[in-house]
């Protein structure tokens, strides 16, 4: 039975999708923007002939149209004209294109679209969140808020160009004094939370840290400037830089000079002077309830799409009726941005659709039978549902594939720096990790995990990712519990009365893995059989997700099932902690980033390969040169691919979306991955419902 539903959804997605993602797949178009400089834009960011298809659509800019619902509040009297609202030709984003390169269409009016509960934080931010650049699923991206950037020719100057004609959600002008004041009294103060957290805007000077000077040009113009240089994979790519702005007219009296926020001297703010309990009393009087000037500034500059009432560059702004203008109420609604700056090709601005709905339930599976009512236009789905929700809908809904950028799924890792030297030496010898992967039947894994959906496959990039590679997603796969027993002998383990490996010492040897919120319920008494078949004896200690995460901080761990921060993803442009030991994130290398975070003054000291690592990747953002930078990537891959330090046991799984057939320039084959925002790739605010 099993094997016949996995036929069946295999022809179902074969129907439906054909995978091409990340590298080699091209062709994803860069956005028109009339008046930009192209050529200087998309060479700056490594956008390389993806403007061919543009070049095809007629674009009409002779004069704007608006939503209907607008047009009344225009003739009311209680909006300025569309005109009025958003940028001139010279200044406008036209969206032409979908993530895919694909032309998108010109859509119509009204109408909303019903989703699934906002979920965490960042839930309302990922369909409706506008960012400096925006990525196609190629990996290339463009200027998206800014209109254009460039840099002097030895990148210690990066500067950025806005719109003129820009507005706030509230009719306000964009300025480069929303830039000036979001950086000198939000984010140097750490108002924001994030002063340490975005590096893009930070460098080392004399064994010191020190920030970007930023400098007002004009009205539309602002610089960073850096006493080293500031290569794009430090800055634009891999800096985790994701905006640069913040409503100065609407904070101005919610930002406190005192002993935890100091002001910052700059040219172009004076200290507020605001004590921490008047900022509060300010905040309340807007209608925004903080407990503590450090919840204030988080909420207000950081998670700002949650905030209901504050200014927005986004397509979406959050309602301010109550009981619809909370990520927790059972309906929570983001109202178009009337005065939002980008139109279609025909001059139609942006969105389409009046809203979008956030729809909380409460009970497992209720999202499922509110899409099949048709409560719900978009959701997420398992494997095991598609074939039998499209049955069941037939036309009225249609699949959505999403690929990822995980390297392989059910993931386990080791404390490379554990404090028991038995257990390090014991990781730090490949063999083991060898052993570790061929004692596991992968084939009858992915029947009791999969139902037989998900290939056998090692941690790895996933085909069609950069860095794919066969030989590499089967290496050390095939089953053989003998292998398997002579590598850990080999090892030094030696077999106890008790059926077990103890260390050569006599101790004994646990692996005790750690998992966090029940990720591995499932997944751990599978893998806990072949690991004691072949005389591994082990323990699955779960935690609150909290906890994992001070225990893995503390260094006081064995080994990981289900890491929180797993192995790979899309690119070193996607956040290169993943892949290379320079911060405490991911689990697979423990306390060796630490010694990098921390200059040496904490952790373990990395040596072979891991210093490898560290050293490649300090070359991949120390140049400027494309090509270079490429080079440099495909050698932490191979090195990665010569260790395997976490070890996968399945492929990955991509995910997957129903919609409602009526939605239409919801674009196929995207990739899910955190430097492209996850569901922000959609680009919501060209979706529209079919008359």
């Amino acid at each position: 039975m099993r094997k016949k539903n996995s036929r069946l959804l295999s022809m179902v997605l074969v129907a439906a999708t054909s995978m091409t993602m990340l590298a080699g797949c091209g062709g994803a178009a860069t956005p028109i923007e009339s008046g930009v400089e192209d050529n200087t834009t998309t060479e700056q960011a490594g956008t390389e002939a993806t403007t061919e298809e543009v070049s095809q659509v007629e674009v009409n800019l002779g004069s704007y149209s608006e939503a209907p619902m607008l047009a009344e509040q225009v003739a009311a009297g209680t909006l300025p004209a569309v005109e009025e609202r958003i940028p001139d030709a010279d200044n406008v984003f036209v969206e032409s294109v979908d993530a895919t390169g694909a032309h998108l269409e010109v859509g119509n009016y009204g109408g909303v679209i019903n989703l699934a509960g906002a979920g965490g934080g960042w839930g309302l931010s990922r369909p409706t969140l506008e960012s400096i650049i925006r990525y196609n699923t190629d990996g290339s991206y463009y200027p998206n808020v800014i209109k254009a950037f460039d840099h002097n020719d030895d990148y210690t100057e990066w500067t950025f160009h806005l719109r003129e004609g820009m507005k706030w959600s509230d009719g306000e002008p964009f300025t480069a004094d929303d830039i000036t004041f979001w950086y000198y009294m939000c984010h140097l103060s750490n108002f924001d939370s994030k002063k340490s957290g975005w590096p893009a805007l930070k460098e080392e000077v004399n064994g010191e840290d020190a920030w970007a000077k930023l400098t007002k040009v004009d009205d539309y113009t602002v610089t960073w400037t850096f006493v080293n240089p500031k290569y794009p994979a430090d800055f634009i790519e891999n800096g985790d830089f994701k905006w640069c702005w913040a409503p100065a007219h609407y904070l101005s009296d919610l930002i406190p000079d005192s002993e935890d926020f100091p002001y910052v001297e700059n040219e172009y703010w004076q200290s507020t002077g605001l004590s921490e309990e008047e900022v509060l009393a300010n905040a309340q009087k807007k209608g925004i309830d903080a407990a503590t000037v450090k919840d204030l500034g988080k909420a207000v500059s950081y998670n700002f799409w949650n905030t209901s009432g504050l200014p927005t560059l986004n397509s979406f702004v959050l309602s301010t009726v109550p009981g619809n203008s909370s990520k927790d109420d059972t309906l929570c609604i983001m109202d178009r941005n009337p005065y939002f700056w980008k139109v279609d090709v025909a001059g139609n601005q942006l969105p389409y659709v009046d809203a979008l709905h956030f729809n909380t339930t409460s009970e497992d599976g209720q999202d499922l039978l509110m899409f099949r009512s048709g409560e719900i236009d978009i959701i997420t789905i398992a494997m095991k549902d598609i074939s039998a929700t499209l049955g069941d809908l037939g036309d009225a809904a249609e699949l959505r594939e999403w690929g990822t950028t995980n390297w392989g799924s059910y993931q386990i890792t080791f404390n490379y720096t554990n404090t028991d030297e038995n257990y390090a030496t014991l990781f730090a010898n490949p063999d083991f990790r060898e052993a570790m992967s061929i004692c596991v039947d992968r084939s009858q894994v992915s029947e009791l995990l999969s139902d037989g959906f998900l290939e056998p496959g090692q941690a790895a990039p996933a085909e069609g990712n950069i860095g794919y590679d066969e030989e590499w997603s089967t290496k050390w796969t095939e089953y053989d519990v003998d292998k398997a027993k002579s590598l850990l002998e080999g090892c030094g383990l030696v077999m106890g009365s008790d059926g077990f490996y103890d260390f050569a010492d006599g101790s004994d040897f646990m692996l005790t893995f750690l998992a966090y919120d029940g990720g591995a319920d499932e997944s751990y008494p599978v893998f806990e059989q072949y690991y004691k078949a072949v005389g591994i004896n082990c323990a699955l200690k779960n935690l609150e997700v909290a906890a994992f995460d001070e225990q893995i901080d503390n260094n006081d761990w064995v080994a990981v099932m289900g890491p929180h921060t797993a192995i790979g993803g899309a690119s070193l442009k996607d956040r290169a902690a993943p892949f290379v030991p320079i911060a405490q994130s991911s689990e697979w290398y423990g306390e060796y980033g630490t010694y990098y975070q921390t200059k040496g003054a904490q952790g373990v000291e990395p040596t072979g390969d891991m210093a490898k690592l560290v050293e490649i990747y300090d070359k991949w953002r120390s140049t400027s040169d494309e090509a270079e930078r490429d080079a440099y990537q495909e050698q932490i891959y191979q090195i990665h691919k010569d260790n395997l330090w976490s070890i996968g046991y399945l492929k990955a799984e991509n995910s997957y979306e129903l919609i409602n057939s009526k939605i239409k320039n919801y674009a196929d084959n995207l990739v899910w991955a955190d430097c492209y925002q996850y569901a922000n790739m959609t680009h919501y605010e060209v979706l529209f419902k079919a008359e």
